[in-house]
């Protein structure tokens, strides 16, 4: 009899190949993605259907597990829903109770709303190893959630004795107090932080002008170095762990404008990182060419083999864009890095051919005054009524499609994003 669930290898430690690994991750994610929008559009039967098929021919791990048990719920499927969460439950309690198991289940109990059981889980794991990250970032979002700061700060104390001179574990801790609502306390941690932030100067001040309502003349592209140096050989598996949606969206995106898969394409991939949207880029380009300001991510977009050229670019200064002229440009979570997106609109306008297509994913606001904001998650959130007005003073026409949708996953909430296709006009300038 087929098992109603399969875990993946990460959570079973199964004999499967990455190949096969990386194959259902992704079709796992595609079809929770299109779950999502046939619950939008009022379709739960389609959204059983869509389940059960995924149930049948793929590996979820836990966290996609906890997620299709609440679509599940939404779609009003209470018994699906129980039977896939039961069968979850089961086969985390069958395997031995290590410290990275009660992570594990204190991360589904946790996604499934039970903060209780979540609780105690996460403090027994932390009990067994205080100095185990993970599992200190999911207990500090649970204790935050309880509105309980202090104890937030405690489990910390260890790593910070551990490593007292890595200034990164104080702003994670000062990111995570205030994206919880307690500046006060993110204030005094980021007070702490500042003198051991000597390698990470520029992600230090990026943060602070988010938490104190400053305005530093941080460089946004020395930030960024910064940051993605340090973080490319992690990326991948970080942005599956918080089911990053990205390429999935662009995808879907080119899927909407029936953009031929000819391979005729001039297509840029701007701020290509890893190379993530590279498989979803080339059927439709003849040349595919990825930019990046981080050398370190070029490099490992290079090992995928799919780009024709790969160049270090600043996208804010046109002089180390590559001349073009692109059909399509494609920047997928990556304008998040940036407040005020004229500069760079106005950069892709002039390599993109009249007619051609740009393709791009932000996080979302309500509309203000300004249009955009710094978050304390150190990225910037834009309004949809600002990027109709940024692109069309840019040269392109209105979006041709503007979706709501979610981008990714963060201290188990969602976080809410556009992806938006526009057209640069024909005649313009």
């Amino acid at each position: 009899m087929t098992p109603l669930l399969r875990l993946s290898a990460d959570d079973t430690l199964a004999s499967r190949s990455l190949e096969d690994q990386a194959a259902d991750t992704h079709a796992v994610r595609s079809a929770l993605l299109r779950a999502d929008g046939l619950l939008d559009r009022g379709r739960p039967a389609s959204v059983v259907d869509l389940c059960r098929t995924t149930l049948r021919d793929h590996a979820l791990c836990v966290r996609s597990a906890a997620n299709m048990v609440l679509m599940l719920r939404k779609a009003g499927v209470a018994t699906l829903a129980d039977a896939v969460e039961a069968a979850l439950t089961d086969a985390l309690q069958s395997r031995p109770q290590t410290v990275q198991l009660r992570i594990n289940r204190g991360r589904l109990l946790f996604a499934l709303d039970r903060f209780d059981a979540a609780r105690a889980l996460l403090m027994a794991a932390v009990a067994e190893d205080p100095l185990n990250l993970p599992a200190i970032n999911t207990l500090t979002t649970l204790h935050l959630r309880d509105a309980n700061p202090e104890a937030a700060v405690a489990i910390w104390q260890p790593p910070f004795s551990a490593f007292p001179d890595q200034g990164a574990l104080w702003l994670n801790l000062a990111r995570l107090l205030a994206y919880g609502g307690h500046r006060d306390h993110a204030r005094q941690v980021l007070d702490e932080a500042e003198p051991r932030c000597h390698d990470n100067r520029h992600a230090f001040e990026n943060l602070a002008d988010a938490i104190r309502g400053t305005q530093s003349a941080t460089s946004q592209a020395a930030m960024t170095v910064e940051l993605f140096d340090g973080f490319a050989p992690s990326y991948d598996k970080v942005l599956k762990n918080i089911e990053n949606r990205g390429p999935d969206i662009i995808a879907q995106l080119l899927g909407q404008l029936g953009l031929p898969k000819q391979r005729k394409l001039a297509v840029l991939d701007a701020g290509c990182g890893t190379g993530l949207c590279a498989p979803g880029l080339r059927p439709y380009a003849k040349l595919l060419h990825g930019v990046d300001l981080s050398v370190a991510m070029l490099k490992l977009a290079r090992k995928r083999k799919l780009y024709d050229l790969l160049t270090r670019t600043d996208l804010a200064s046109i002089g180390t864009l590559p001349p073009g002229p692109f059909d399509l440009i494609v920047s997928s979570d990556v304008l998040v890095y940036f407040g005020d997106l004229a500069p760079v609109l106005a950069n892709f306008a002039r390599i993109l051919r009249p007619g051609g297509w740009l393709l791009l994913t932000v996080e979302s606001q309500p509309d203000t005054a300004r249009g955009w904001s710094l978050a304390t998650s150190g990225r910037h959130k834009h309004a949809a009524a600002y990027l109709r007005r940024a692109l069309q003073a840019a040269g392109f026409a209105g979006p041709k499609i503007l979706t709501e949708t979610t981008l990714r996953m963060e201290m188990n909430a969602p976080i809410a994003g556009l992806g938006i296709a526009a057209q640069r006009l024909a005649l313009f300038g």
